[in-house]
């Protein structure tokens, strides 16, 4: 189990993983980067469980810090090149562009996200099915704009969130004290698990 809480200017973050039970490693991985315009977050779950889902995971990530000036498509796509003949991932990326004042969700398979705001409540965007290991696909792009209290929950299969979690998570102000109770919650499953809760400032 591993509770970290990456600092940033801008984003304040809370992330929770948690290897299956017998197993070496986690599955999943998941990456956080800040520039001065921007703000990404990308979250793979390595296709099965143990040492070949964790490489799938790790090659999604390392292609992210190398491409992770460029278009969410782009990124995917590069992602998609490197897993050829790999386990493969699921994956979602999330970008706050700051000086666009939007946020870009980009996806494909059951990485779950739920962007919540002050105004307007939750906005749940909808995966796409499929996955990456090098075959043609279909990503998802959605774009939202940055609103009075923007927050968002990204989290691997591992775990679901109810509809009176979702209610709760509208009114979160510590990304910190949220990621304690998924952390408790994720421990009472026997899965990979990835959480990764971000409050834009």
């Amino acid at each position: 189990m591993m509770i970290e809480n990456p600092t940033h200017t801008k984003v304040e973050i809370a992330a929770f993983q948690q290897k299956k039970e017998g197993a070496g490693c986690c599955g999943d991985a998941y990456v956080t980067i800040e520039t001065a315009s921007y703000f990404l977050c990308a979250l793979a779950d390595g296709l099965g469980s143990g040492a070949p889902a964790h490489r799938s995971a790790l090659i999604a990530m390392e292609v992210v810090r190398e491409y992770h000036g460029h278009r969410i498509e782009t990124i995917l796509e590069q992602c998609n090149r490197a897993l050829f003949q790999e386990r493969g991932v699921v994956m979602t990326i999330l970008k706050a562009d700051f000086d666009a004042g939007e946020i870009i969700y980009g996806n494909i398979g059951n990485v779950e996200t739920y962007l919540f705001s002050e105004d307007r409540g939750l906005k749940r965007p909808m995966p796409a099915p499929g996955y990456l290991s090098g075959r043609s696909c279909n990503y998802r792009i959605q774009k939202y704009p940055i609103e009075q209290g923007s927050h968002f929950v990204m989290h691997s299969d591992g775990i679901t969130m109810s509809k009176s979690e979702r209610e709760t998570m509208k009114h979160s102000t510590s990304p910190w004290e949220s990621i304690q109770y998924f952390s408790e919650k994720a421990q009472q499953q026997n899965d990979d698990t990835t959480v990764v809760i971000g409050h834009i400032i």
